[in-house]
């Protein structure tokens, strides 16, 4: 459970909304059955915007940990700012699969006028400070097991059904908020082993702008000795 709430944190999809026929058929689904079924139709949407509240972590998330974030999935980029307890504020953007990563901290270890921090394909993958891709978090939804429907609910002022689970193997608990009208998971809120997070979907498939850093701010360096202590896994 402890991987599973730090992917729903850290992170962290355009569809048409439900027809009158899609939502008879969620209606006669499992709770389970339901959830799985919006988890792949959220993952299937082009964009969505995230925000992100937590607690509970260790090394670099210890403490609270907010944020939020764009991401155009269908081009595989995205943006995302996290304000940590201990280390202030993180912005990263995400491009295919690089990231750049830029925080006030990390002056120390880069040269002058580069404040932007390069880092490709699995060195990327492995630091907290890189949001995963929505659609990694959404489908850890389909490994959740024991779900039942709690009731109606309002999530932003979007009318929604409250599901509950638990993880495999009893390691904590999520709950899932999915949109009556249009199917998308709207939230998600997971805690186990000291740690909790929720996280909020909205804006499906709404234009998403993102800015990768230009080479001439950027600077490579690998997720080892003194930088990387900052974005090793708690």
């Amino acid at each position: 459970m402890r991987r599973a709430v730090l992917a729903l944190v850290v992170l962290p999809f355009a569809l048409a909304a439900c027809s009158g026929t899609e939502a008879r058929v969620a209606s006669s689904l499992t709770p389970a059955a339901s959830v799985r079924q919006a988890a792949s139709k959220t993952a299937a949407a082009t964009s969505m915007h995230v925000t992100v509240d937590a607690s509970g972590g260790s090394g670099m998330l210890a403490g609270p940990v907010t944020g939020s974030g764009d991401f155009d999935i269908a081009n595989q980029r995205g943006s995302f700012q996290l304000q940590l307890s201990r280390l202030g504020t993180i912005d990263s953007v995400i491009s295919g699969t690089t990231a750049y990563v830029k925080a006030p901290f990390l002056s120390a270890f880069l040269p002058a006028g580069k404040p932007w921090v390069k880092l490709e394909g699995r060195r990327a993958s492995r630091l907290n400070a890189v949001p995963q891709n929505p659609k990694q978090a959404l489908a850890r939804l389909k490994q959740f097991v024991s779900v039942k429907e709690v009731g109606d609910e309002t999530i932003d002022g979007v009318s929604a059904t409250h599901y509950h689970g638990t993880a495999r193997r009893g390691q904590g608990t999520v709950d899932v908020w999915i949109g009556k009208d249009d199917g998308y998971v709207r939230r998600i809120q997971a805690s186990g082993n000291g740690r909790s997070g929720v996280v909020n979907f909205s804006d499906f498939g709404e234009p998403v702008s993102v800015t990768v850093p230009p080479a001439s701010e950027t600077a490579t360096m690998t997720a080892t000795g003194s930088f990387g202590r900052f974005f090793k896994r708690g």
